[in-house]
């Protein structure tokens, strides 16, 4: 009894003890502008050792800090960039509860930097009100991999082995270029972002609560890529090439510049991809009649094609800044496939065919913008102008070997040609006023004009008098017009931790679909109206901690891609064409977000819920000729609950390890049959370990495993990658040489996908091959004439937390970049 006596005794005396601490606060201002520092870096060592920090700590967005000592006599050094370091004796005295610096004013250093040394890395993640931001600058492997590479990173954002991208588990969502729309990356994005060199960006933003600003298209939300533009006066870029053992190249250039008022940046890149030989497969059972049919074949891919994107800048003065940026992305695409086909059961026929299709996509767009800034902090007016054209062509030859029982004969042969494609008018007006410290207001103007159309021309051999022949019944020709007006307004709002959003966009579309087949033809007259609300809340639970909530209405317009009625029938076993008489699909998004930052672990959760009463969703049914059919339709009631956490752990200079993964439970069922109905979890996750050695080399080891994917009524299977890399940066790291391997273990990879629907069950496989060797090299060149005054000193990691969270009111706190 009297040692537990002792026992609780000792403990409440230490209890006691370390109670007695003092809070120690202040505020770190400019001297000359007295705002705040917004990040700044604080550290603090007793008097008898000056040299031995005790603590390190950031300020908050507002340049507040406070921290508990006890008793003793602390010297306090204060740091930000661009400013000459100040310490300050502080004593802090027995039974005082808080002691008060007030405010501490950092002056502007007259020191020239001749180099600054980076002795930390800075967090990869930032955490905005309605917005994730990875910083592509910050990944050592952005300088010799491409865009799409550095999205299987980005929290949120998962790219699966071949190639597709989801944003939150959804594969509906806009790509945007420096915050506009961009088809040319949202209706070819594998192709594009695998020819587009990383070290061309700069951010990459997951803006998963979109305002009122965005238009209302995207369901899951917006990726919005912003490339690297050049702020001080100079040059820099880069040159690239690759290859690969798949037989596979490219290269790549990147020149940013800024000379007086005058400002350019521009990336460009050639590529050529080839996909060996893989095996394919189907089988297909029907249950009513009874029929089993079964495919076997082998199919080869390959292709190539250029993209650049450039921007000029023209600054008149400090308050008016002109841009024109022009892009473009083209690219063909060649296919091979050789099947032997059975039918056995109801309907007992065989044939080989081998058929040869060729596909053109492409895009080409200009814009203008003019800003106009005004003497307020933040307060500006934009005038923009965008056209874009976007050709989608296609065409396929089909001839039929070896035939028994089917109504081909030996030799037919059939060819298509689809001039698909369109184009795009978009005028814009948009204008933000920081009204005050905590307030803030945006409001805009939208007008967007699209001409879509597709135009199909279909011949066959006659195999008895051996001519070619027009096929006038597979005519299947759309046009489509689309007119949206559009306009908005936000408000924000930002006191202290708490920061607000709110955002109501209203869009009118007008659209026409005319429809010509050899049998009718028909003009589809439509509009409607969609208001389209926002709001999101951020509280800022430490100066590293972030709570973020939101919710926002999403709307989905299908495009040509979708409404194309051509029918593509060179496997006649098995076609596929778009729905003219689809309508846009309003989904309704509510996420939970949880970031927090540290020197050596950061990580970001969110919980996210969705629902979509009319989702435009991939319908497959077999006709009574035992035809498979491949379209899409409004019948899709979807409900997906999801959990996406980002980890990103730095516990030395030496080593990165990072993990993105996502796990959804998904609920969709026919709106017209209770009985076409799924449900399920699928799960996604990516990891990555980078190791930074002595001597510019790294080592790299990256892995992705996919679960099963819930579609309304197909199941696709589980799969795994992963690669290791090696990189050497040579020449005062100029020169960066990099070797890939992708799969090495791994030779070749079955993926399967089984779809259910009304009396038939099917299953295609496909037996691809995967092991591969990436020879990449990139070399940097440029110089520096910067007039920024900065410090000479070694920057702490400390000065960079400023990358971690941060709430967007009337600013985002960004005064002390590096």
């Amino acid at each position: 009894m009297k040692k537990l006596f002792l026992l609780v005794v000792t403990c409440f005396s230490t209890v006691f003890i370390f109670a007695q601490t003092t809070n120690v606060r202040g505020q770190l201002v400019g001297e000359s502008d007295k705002k705040s520092l917004p990040y700044a870096t604080i550290s603090v060592a007793n008097a008898a050792a000056p040299q031995n920090y005790i603590k390190k700590l950031a300020a908050d967005d507002n340049g507040n800090f406070s921290t508990t000592l006890q008793a003793g006599n602390y010297i306090f050094t204060f740091q930000f960039v661009g400013m000459n370091n100040v310490t300050r004796d502080v004593k802090v005295e027995n039974g005082e509860s808080q002691v008060d610096l007030g405010k501490i004013e950092l002056a502007e250093s007259s020191t020239e930097l001749g180099e600054i040394s980076v002795t930390a890395q800075r967090p990869l993640v930032k955490v905005e009100i309605d917005k994730l931001t990875y910083s592509a600058k910050d990944d050592p492997e952005s300088s010799t991999s491409n865009v799409l590479d550095l999205l299987r990173k980005v929290p949120l954002v998962t790219v699966d082995g071949e190639d597709n991208i989801q944003l939150k588990g959804s594969t509906n969502f806009k790509i945007f270029m420096n915050g506009k729309p961009s088809n040319m990356i949202s209706n070819n994005p594998s192709q594009v972002l695998k020819s587009m060199p990383a070290n061309s960006i700069k951010d990459v933003e997951v803006i998963t609560d979109p305002g009122a600003k965005y238009d209302a298209e995207g369901v899951g939300g917006i990726i919005n890529i912003i490339t690297d533009k050049r702020v001080d006066e100079g040059y820099s870029g880069s040159v690239g090439g690759n290859g690969d053992t798949f037989g596979g190249y490219g290269a790549n250039a990147y020149l940013s510049l800024k000379y007086g008022k005058l400002g350019f940046t521009g990336n460009g890149a050639y590529f050529y991809h080839n996909r060996p030989t893989s095996e394919v497969g189907l089988t297909r059972e029907e249950m009513s009649p009874n029929n089993m049919l079964t495919q076997k074949g082998r199919q080869a891919n390959r292709g190539g094609g250029l993209f650049y994107n450039t921007s000029l800048s023209y600054e008149l003065d400090t308050l008016n800044l002109f841009n024109v940026s022009v892009g473009q992305f083209g690219g063909k695409f060649r296919s091979n496939f050789e099947q032997d086909i059975l039918s056995k059961g109801s309907r007992n026929y065989s044939y080989l065919i081998n058929n040869n299709s060729v596909m053109e996509i492409g895009s080409f767009n200009i814009s203008t913008d003019y800003q106009r800034s005004f003497k307020k902090k933040g307060e500006m007016l934009t005038v923009s102008y965008r056209f874009e054209r976007n050709p989608n062509d296609s065409e396929f030859e089909s001839k039929y070997d070896n035939v028994v029982g089917f109504y081909y004969p030996t030799g037919y042969t059939m060819k298509s040609l689809n001039d698909a494609g369109g184009i795009e008018h978009t005028g814009q007006v948009d204008y933000v006023n920081p009204i005050s410290d905590k307030h803030s207001i945006e409001v805009g103007l939208k007008y967007i004009y699209r001409d879509n159309s597709s135009r199909g021309e279909n011949t066959y051999y006659d195999v008895a008098d051996g001519q070619w022949k027009e096929d006038a019944g597979r005519k299947n020709d759309l046009d489509h017009t689309q007119r949206i007006a559009s306009g908005y307004a936000g408000y924000g709002f930002k006191t202290g931790k708490f920061g607000l959003k709110l955002g109501l966009r209203g869009e009118h579309t007008t659209q026409k679909v005319h429809f010509i087949s050899v049998k009718n033809e028909a003009v589809v007259p439509s509009n409607f109206f969609d208001a389209v609300p926002s709001v999101a809340f951020s509280y800022q639970l430490g100066m590293t901690k972030t709570l973020r909530w939101g919710y926002n209405m999403r709307v989905s317009r299908p495009g040509i891609w979708y409404l194309n009625p051509y029918v593509n029938d060179a496997d006649p076993n098995n076609i596929r064409y778009g729905n003219k008489d689809l309508n846009a699909e309003q989904s309704h998004n509510f996420n939970i977000n949880y970031g927090s930052f540290a020197q050596k672990v950061n990580y970001n959760t969110t919980l996210s819920y969705s629902y979509t009463p009319n989702s435009i969703t991939s319908y497959v049914f077999v006709d009574d000729k035992g035809v498979t059919h491949n379209t899409y339709r409004n019948i899709g009631r979807n409900q997906s609950v999801g959990l996406s956490g980002f980890v990103s752990w730095t516990p030395t200079s030496v080593v990165r390890m990072t993990l993105n993964t996502n796990i959804n439970y998904t609920q969709i069922q026919s709106a017209e049959d209770s009985k076409l109905k799924n449900s399920g979890f699928s799960g996604r996750a990516f990891g990555n370990i980078t190791f930074t050695l002595p001597q510019d080399f790294r080592l790299s080891a990256n892995g992705g495993l996919f679960s099963t994917d819930i579609q309304l009524q197909t199941k696709q299977s589980a799969f795994y990658f992963y690669s290791f890399s090696a990189m050497k940066s040579l020449f005062n790291k100029k020169l960066d040489i990099s070797l890939n391997v992708s799969n090495p273990f791994n030779k070749y990879r079955e993926f399967k996908s089984t779809t259910r629907g009304d009396g038939f069950v099917q299953e295609n496989y496909f037996l691809n091959p995967m092991r591969s060797f990436r020879l990449s090299l990139t070399y940097r060149f440029g110089d520096l004439k910067s007039s920024v005054k900065k410090v000479q000193r070694t920057i702490t990691n400390e000065d960079v937390l400023k990358g971690g969270s941060s709430q967007e009111g009337a600013g985002t706190g960004t005064g002390g970049g590096s």
